[in-house]
């Protein structure tokens, strides 16, 4: 049994191991960093922590939106690593049985594309793309 947070990207539904969630926050004011990669949105303030904020959206090659009411920062630790991503949505966890959970063939065109997600879960007729936190947040370090 595994626990996850789920998150929403328009109609996709991906989870984040809930032991690696530090939090989650509305969206709140993001100072931008001059010459940082595009995905990178730049850095938040939270109780006295800077923390480099990223768009999932672009770095999965989604178009942006506006920030709404539903719009979450969902900030994840992962080792010493502190970083938060924006969702359009957070709002659910989910227990998912180890053998609903399915690894992604390496070889498919949904890992090349999606290198971030891990494995697949499956609860009832939803699937969730799981993310690796381990790529998630070590390729995407943000040197400050």
């Amino acid at each position: 049994m595994s626990m996850f947070v789920v998150t929403r990207l328009g109609s996709e539904e991906y989870g984040i191991e809930i032991d690696k969630v530090q939090s989650i926050e509305k969206v709140t004011k993001i100072t931008r960093v001059p010459k940082a990669p595009s995905f990178v949105k730049g850095v938040i303030n939270l109780r006295g922590e800077i923390i480099p904020v990223i768009s999932l959206r672009m770095l999965l090659k989604l178009s942006e939106v506006e920030f709404d009411d539903d719009t979450r920062i969902v900030i994840i630790k992962n080792n010493d690593i502190v970083i938060g991503i924006i969702v359009d949505n957070a709002n659910e966890v989910v227990e998912i049985h180890d053998n609903n959970i399915d690894s992604i063939d390496v070889n498919s065109n949904l890992y090349k594309k999606e290198s971030f997600i891990g494995k697949i879960g499956k609860i009832g007729n939803r699937i969730l793309m799981l993310f690796d936190i381990d790529k998630l947040t070590t390729q995407q370090e943000v040197k400050l």
